[in-house]
């Protein structure tokens, strides 16, 4: 349980503030005759065994009155589940405010929130650290849009040389045989087919034995998806509304599959 919500406030609005959290706590019976405290929940970091011991070295110090004993029942299915059973006479509610500041049953946690803004850091309100986070996105997607627009666009150049070269696979295969080396084949594959250096090199560099299997169909399919990734692309980098409905729509996956319910009750006191 989060107490107080003035800390968290603070957190959000500045970057810096602190805020206490409690341990889940319900107040029950635990057997016929007595009463007890159930503790369901700890702080972050705060595991089961050290609040026994805390406990249990508190009331042999007498620094904590009413507790007649302290059962852990942790287990893995259950979770938490740390029972104190309570002396007849004591009230519950008294033994856990002693409890609460005594032990680390309550826990203070600070926030600092330090973000890098163009290489600087700065404490940013959670406002300001969405805004940067947002900014962020929209530069990522800009960036991996252009990278894959590039990488599309140099594979659609290759493709277009392997579809005129499959039309006379025959007089490909015949000038790089009868060619003295390399550069002559490449001169002659860029004039008898109209190829640019990179689409003749790639050719070259290809075994004859992969390039005469070429499928033109799955070329011309493969060309087909080029073009229609690269103008998707294009159309995405046209203005900054699209990668920012971009950003969004990416944003809205991500909390739809790990969105998960408040767990930490928060509490005015």
């Amino acid at each position: 349980e989060l107490v107080g919500v003035e800390g968290v406030r603070e957190a959000y609005a500045t970057g810096k503030g602190s805020f206490k959290v409690r341990a889940t706590v319900e107040i029950t019976k635990v057997s016929s005759r007595k009463m007890g405290l159930v503790i369901k929940e700890l702080p972050f970091t705060i595991g089961p065994e050290k609040i026994v011991e805390r406990i249990a070295d508190l009331a042999k110090a007498k620094k904590i009155q009413g507790i007649s004993d302290i059962i852990d029942l942790t287990d893995g299915k259950t979770g938490t589940n740390v029972v104190i059973e309570l002396k007849n006479g004591f009230e519950p509610e008294t033994v856990l405010e002693q409890l609460y500041k005594l032990t680390p049953m309550e826990d203070a946690f600070a926030i600092n929130a330090v973000a890098l803004v163009k290489g600087k850091p700065q404490t940013l309100g959670l406002k300001e650290l969405l805004q940067v986070f947002i900014a962020h996105r929209i530069e990522v997607v800009r960036r991996r849009s252009e990278f894959r627009k590039a990488k599309a666009t140099a594979r659609l150049t290759l493709v277009d040389g392997l579809l005129k070269a499959i039309i006379d696979i025959d007089k490909v295969i015949k000038i790089i045989r009868g060619s003295d080396d390399a550069a002559q084949a490449k001169e002659a594959l860029i004039k008898g087919f109209k190829l640019n250096d990179d689409q003749a090199t790639y050719i070259l560099d290809m075994p004859l034995r992969r390039l005469t299997k070429m499928s033109k169909l799955e070329l011309e399919s493969e060309q087909k998806e080029l073009k229609a990734t690269i103008s998707a692309l294009m159309t995405l980098l046209k203005s900054e509304e699209n990668i920012k409905a971009q950003v969004s729509e990416e944003l809205t996956a991500v909390g739809k599959s790990f969105a998960t319910p408040r767990k930490t009750k928060i509490s005015s006191s």
